[in-house]
């Protein structure tokens, strides 16, 4: 999701070539294909969901870490504090990045996500032929 956070806030190459009135237009492109990627990919509510499912599989996985490291006789306590610190910002990016995708998903009006679905031949003809020419 990071990389996406990245290329959806990053200046696209394409707004350079187009003529400052096709502004509109690009927003309301990168807008619909960031609902067809979605629409593609299940739906809102299976996106939702698959984000919300991989948060608690990863939250248990570095909370269980944490634990390890607690625990473990080995390490000294820099050692431990270092690790500490490592997993915790890994919880930190988990929650910013699932904050992020989990927002972008609900800002998906209900209505977008039936439109595409409708017209999603269409989308997808235009794209093919788009990408072949």
């Amino acid at each position: 999701w990071q990389q996406r956070k990245r290329v959806a806030n990053a200046r696209s190459y394409t707004s350079s070539t187009l003529l400052k009135g096709d502004d509109t237009y690009l927003k309301a492109y990168y807008r619909l294909m960031e609902v067809y990627s979605v629409v593609k990919s299940g739906g809102v509510q299976a996106q939702t969901e698959a984000v919300k499912a991989f948060a608690q599989r990863e939250s248990v996985l570095l909370n269980q870490r944490l634990q390890e490291i607690e625990t473990a006789e080995s390490l000294e306590e820099t050692a431990k504090r270092q690790e500490r610190e490592k997993v915790e910002q890994e919880i930190q990016e988990l929650h910013s990045a699932n904050s992020w995708r989990l927002q972008a998903l609900t800002n998906i009006a209900p209505e977008e996500e039936a439109t595409v679905k409708q017209y999603l031949p269409d989308i997808e003809n235009t794209l093919m032929h788009a990408q072949y020419t």
